[in-house]
């Protein structure tokens, strides 16, 4: 038997029933232990910084489990799901709180009192906003099931969103109505720069004590670049935003090129005429997939470069300005220091085990 809220999912949503359902002994299972749990986002605020992994076993299913919880009001959850059924979660919302819910592979629809907060499809993301003390998540059994749940306090998206940004119209629009929806008017495209700060922030690398000031500055790039992402799109027309398998690969050739020619790289319209498109399209799309502009990526890819150069100590300063295409080393050291907040010389120094100062 299913719960009451699945109840009101169902009844107003007809069609679903076409395309999900539970297996049989996960019905069961579920029908004498709804999965229902209470969500107040204020435990975040004074509880110390942790990360913790864990594996739940529950309805048929077995999840693998990534947590971080900061102490600012935020928390991370990385699930990956093998289970033999569709599913369903039912949510008390204790408190409001948004969500960003990555559908690395993975679908979901969430419900509100049983009308429909969105649909997400296998590489989507979406921002919610949940008042409601009744919410539905819903998934289709998929192979190697993959996502990963932001959860932040309204205060501190305060914080973070400035006062007089676009993205408050939305929000407190629905605060004010005291509804829960979406942020964004459609779900965005997950870039390759947010599947990268996923992971870094999954896989948590570093020495113990610098994990809860890695976790955060990893954090707060993600939200950052998922809301220009969001600006982005909005100013791309409807039936240009996917970002299909075609785009990504051709966008992947511009990286290519710029990163195997960066001691002479191509001007904007040589490297548009080369891949077969027009320098506006080649714009738009390298930013929505890379999250930076192909001047900006040319100059991290070059700054990285010249750092592993001066690092090893093989060449001099003004021969690494010219291989990497600076005509005048004045510049380049400018723009190593702008980069790196250190100067090249002082870097070639330490690698060399030079006395500084």
């Amino acid at each position: 038997m299913y719960s009451t809220l699945l109840y009101k999912v169902l009844d107003n949503n007809k069609l679903i029933g076409d395309s999900w359902s539970l297996d049989e002994k996960v019905k069961e299972e579920m029908a004498e232990i709804p999965p229902y749990y209470t969500f107040d986002i204020r435990a975040f605020c004074d509880t110390p910084f942790q990360f913790k992994e864990n594996v739940l076993t529950q309805y048929q299913s077995q999840m693998k489990i990534s947590e971080i919880t900061l102490p600012l009001g935020a928390h991370v959850l990385h699930g990956q799901l093998d289970s033999t059924s569709d599913g369903y979660i039912c949510i008390d919302v204790a408190t409001p709180y948004v969500q960003f819910f990555f559908a690395l592979n993975s679908d979901r629809q969430y419900y509100s009192n049983g009308k429909s907060l969105g649909k997400l499809l296998p590489g989507q993301m979406q921002a919610f906003l949940f008042l409601s003390e009744e919410i539905v998540g819903l998934w289709h059994k998929r192979t190697d099931e993959r996502f990963v749940e932001v959860n932040i306090s309204i205060d501190l998206l305060e914080k973070w969103i400035p006062k007089h940004d676009d993205l408050w119209s939305p929000l407190r629009s629905m605060l004010d109505r005291n509804q829960s929806g979406s942020l964004f008017s459609q779900p965005l495209t997950i870039s390759m720069n947010q599947k990268y700060l996923l992971q870094d922030l999954i896989e948590q690398t570093l020495s113990e004590e610098w994990l809860q000031l890695y976790s955060t500055a990893k954090l707060m790039e993600l939200i950052a670049r998922t809301f220009d992402q969001y600006k982005l799109q909005e100013s791309v027309p409807e039936n240009e935003i996917e970002l299909s398998e075609d785009r990504i690969e051709l966008m992947a050739k511009a990286k290519t090129i710029l990163e195997n020619r960066m001691s002479d790289p191509p001007s904007l319209s040589q490297l548009s005429a080369e891949l077969g498109t027009n320098e506006n399209y080649l714009k738009k799309y390298f930013k929505l997939c890379y999250q930076t502009t192909i001047h900006g990526y040319l100059t991290k890819i070059r700054m990285q470069k010249a750092r592993d150069f001066l690092q090893k100590g093989e060449k001099p300063i003004n021969e690494i300005s010219r291989f990497l295409g600076y005509h005048n080393p004045a510049h380049f050291s400018a723009s190593f220091k702008k980069h790196f907040g250190v100067t090249p010389r002082l870097i070639q120094q330490l690698s060399k085990g030079e006395r500084v100062g």
